[in-house]
């Protein structure tokens, strides 16, 4: 019997008779309303049940939480009905594609997290502390939609600071996915509201996320509502990105478009599956292209795929000027040693100002060690500059009133 056999049939007969979901929560539905300060601990709950389930898999008494299951020991035979035993213990319908976006215990517990608390019908998740008076921060979603490698970044801001994700508007399956990076922003500003009518708004969004918050903080000055910090987190602007020639050898940008890094992480068998997924990512893509060139901006359900909607939107967006400020966190290296200019060429469109500020990593690695505590620092102190900026404008009004 092989490997993911045994496990499943260990793990079928103990988890239907040992199931024990979160307080609040049976399969298909949301925990309530978190209360104040409880987010650790629940959080503490759902890792230690993802961790039981992923050592029994892996057939070790302990798996680090920040190891990669592909990478450390797991495979993409093992992975289904490893998925499907977590379903089961957490109560939620989870799939190998989200084992693809959430390959560590960290990760994973994050993505069950977000899933278990997020407002109902909403792109907008709460991340912590969203009891708290202060200018909320709302995170948007890269390429890959989910918010889930925000929550690191969350925990390490001031403990009175509210935070936000914004997941990806095609994960809604009870909404028809957007094409147009315009009408995407529509959808998250309106979400935005339900949780914060009248603002003022901050908004940091990573790699494409970056393109959506600076359209949403676009429709939120259009309105004539209050913009905080415009964070975009090593974006590149899309008009500079269409006209970036192709470099190195074919087999290169082959290697690097179609990631074919992860070949080696599937058995011989599989690769070609692998392969054959890809190419079909590709020709989606290529019809989202055509459906938005002809006007067509919306996906239903059945045809969605969450990154090339994404990927489609931010390389077909038209950036105009902004009037307000925009800040730049951007990645010290680049591992596709692209010759990218020092602003990403968003200087132009800031009409308020571009400030950039490094961090240490690339665009993949941004997000961990040492970028992160880089990364929460100037973010902190970004807010803190933004709240003092806003004490003293109210300061000023009210002496010009009384005088």
């Amino acid at each position: 019997m092989s490997k993911p056999e045994q496990f499943a049939g260990k793990e079928m007969g103990k988890l239907t008779s040992h199931i024990q979901y979160l307080p609040g929560c049976v399969p298909g539905t949301s925990v309530p309303a978190i209360e104040r300060g409880s987010e650790e601990r629940l959080r503490a709950a759902i890792g230690a049940k993802v961790a039981a389930v992923w050592a029994r898999a892996m057939e070790r008494d302990h798996v680090d939480e920040h190891s990669d299951f592909y990478f450390h020991g797991g495979d993409h035979y093992l992975a289904p009905v490893m998925m499907r035993s977590l379903s089961e213990e957490v109560g939620l319908v989870l799939t190998v594609r989200d084992l693809e976006q959430a390959r560590t215990i960290a990760k994973m517990t994050d993505l069950i997290y977000f899933e278990q608390t997020r407002i109902d019908r909403s792109t907008v998740v709460p991340l912590r502390n969203t009891d708290r008076p202060k200018a909320p921060l709302f995170i948007v979603h890269g390429v890959g939609g989910n918010v889930l490698g925000f929550y690191a970044l969350a925990k390490c801001l001031a403990e009175d600071q509210p935070v936000y994700g914004i997941q990806a508007q095609a994960l809604l399956p009870d909404r028809e996915a957007k094409l147009r990076l315009e009408d995407m922003a529509a959808e998250y500003v309106k979400d935005m509201r339900a949780v914060c009518p009248e603002g003022p708004y901050h908004l940091l969004g990573f790699s494409f996320g970056g393109l959506a918050a600076y359209e949403i903080a676009q429709q939120l000055k259009a309105a004539g509502l209050d913009v905080g910090m415009v964070g975009m987190l090593d974006t590149r602007q899309p008009e500079w990105m269409r006209g970036v020639p192709t470099l190195g050898s074919i087999h290169r940008r082959v290697y690097l478009r179609m990631r074919l890094l992860y070949l080696r992480t599937h058995r011989r068998k599989g690769r070609l599956k692998y392969l054959w997924r890809r190419l079909g990512e590709r020709m989606q893509r290529a019809s989202y292209m055509y459906k938005a060139s002809k006007g067509a901006g919306k996906v239903v359900s059945a045809e969605r795929n969450v990154h090339e909607i994404n990927f489609v939107a931010g390389i077909s967006y038209a950036v105009q000027p902004y009037e307000g400020k925009v800040t730049l966190f951007k990645a010290e290296a680049d591992p596709m040693e692209q010759p990218l200019p020092e602003d990403l060429n968003w200087g132009q469109f800031a009409k308020g100002g571009l400030e950039i500020k490094h961090l240490p990593g690339d665009h993949g690695r941004i997000l961990y060690e040492p970028g992160l505590t880089a990364m929460a620092e100037e973010l902190t102190n970004e807010l803190q500059a933004h709240a003092e900026t806003r004490v003293r404008g109210s300061y000023a009004r009210r002496v010009n009133l009384e005088f």
